[in-house]
């Protein structure tokens, strides 16, 4: 896929992007920090830690290892190493299981496919488990919310079974819009929150570990042994804290854009899109993969932008998904030419 196509979740970003980004920062002439030390550390942790109301956060390099650090001393604390997830998070898939091949502990998966697992689905769960992992939204679901009150039912079982209740939050941002509440209240029904910085926020990449004082600093050897202790993160530190002053406002009007383009693709022929909880959904649509892809190859180029990176099959052998997700690259496209772009994938 060509870099320079215009894209709904962002814009072009080159090199070049990225350095002028960085020299343009508000933080560029802080002290740098070393091995996870420093004041822009400090900063990003104190802030982050704030906004979702927790009393401490800790800043990793990737979120795959705050998630491991997080479950593995969820594990340890609880003397339990059975871990219950949704078969499409990204902690089952994108990360590989690596909870499980690194660090030894056991998964149950728990949900059916473009869905949520809710209250009832835990119920059927009868054996002790050390945590509970709830993906907000979850991504490979069609971006899909927990609805609040199984949110708060599961709490509620999480405490009285002694088991941690954790928070894959990489897109909470932009869910906030979703539920009507604050990020704070929404973090506050988990014992522990992982946010990224490069999704909804545009950072170069990094993320947090937020929960009790306690929680976060047993997760710090983990982070280390992890192989999180970086000589300078500074990248990551200066676009992440650029994207809390100058993105989280914006997310919003994303969100409102994804909701104006699914109902207008809601409307065509041979496509389907359920109602978006977030700034991303997933679109239905008729026909066979291998074509679908090959004409998604020739409209990127006849249009000069990319709107998916693929579709991929679903359990209805003539139905297809893919993937859009809104960000700042939208103010570039309008919703006129992503229905035309759909019309002529689909004619």
């Amino acid at each position: 896929m060509p870099d320079n196509l215009r894209k709904l979740n962002q814009r072009t970003q080159t090199h070049k992007y990225w350095l002028e980004l960085m020299a343009a920062s508000n933080y560029v002439d802080e002290r740098p920090d070393c091995y996870n030390n420093g004041p822009l550390v400090v900063l990003l942790e104190t802030r982050v830690a704030t906004l979702l109301g927790k009393e401490k956060a800790l800043f990793f390099h990737k979120g795959v290892t705050a998630q491991l650090a997080a479950l593995k001393v969820a594990a340890e604390t609880k003397n339990n190493p059975k871990v219950i997830l949704h078969p499409q998070s990204h902690i089952a898939g994108d990360e590989q299981n690596a909870y499980q091949a690194l660090l030894g502990l056991q998964g149950i998966e728990l949900g059916e496919h473009f869905q949520p697992f809710d209250y009832q689905n835990l119920c059927r769960i009868t054996e002790t488990v050390g945590s509970l992992v709830v993906e907000l939204p979850l991504r490979h679901a069609g971006f899909k919310l927990t609805p609040w009150e199984e949110l708060l039912k599961m709490q509620a079982w999480a405490k009285q079974k002694n088991t941690h209740f954790h928070m894959d939050g990489a897109r909470l941002w932009e869910s906030t819009h979703y539920y009507k509440k604050s990020l704070a209240q929404i973090a506050d029904l988990f014992d522990s929150v992982y946010v990224s910085f490069y999704k909804g926020l545009g950072g170069l990449s990094g993320a947090v570990l937020a929960g009790s004082e306690e929680f976060i600093n047993s997760c710090k050897v983990w982070r280390s042994r992890l192989g999180g202790d970086l000589y300078s993160a500074f990248p990551m530190l200066l676009t992440a804290l650029d994207g809390l002053d100058n993105k989280l406002t914006l997310i919003p009007d994303w969100v409102a854009r994804a909701h104006e383009i699914a109902t207008e693709l809601d409307a065509l022929n041979k496509v389907t899109v359920d109602t978006p909880h977030t700034n991303g959904f997933v679109v239905f649509v008729e026909g066979d993969i291998k074509t679908l892809n090959t004409k998604l190859k020739i409209l990127n180029k006849k249009f000069d932008m990319s709107l998916a990176y693929g579709f991929r099959t679903t359990a209805v052998p003539h139905i297809q998904t893919a993937e859009l997700q809104v960000g700042p690259g939208a103010e570039e496209i309008s919703t006129r030419e992503i229905v035309n772009y759909f019309k002529e994938l689909v004619s």
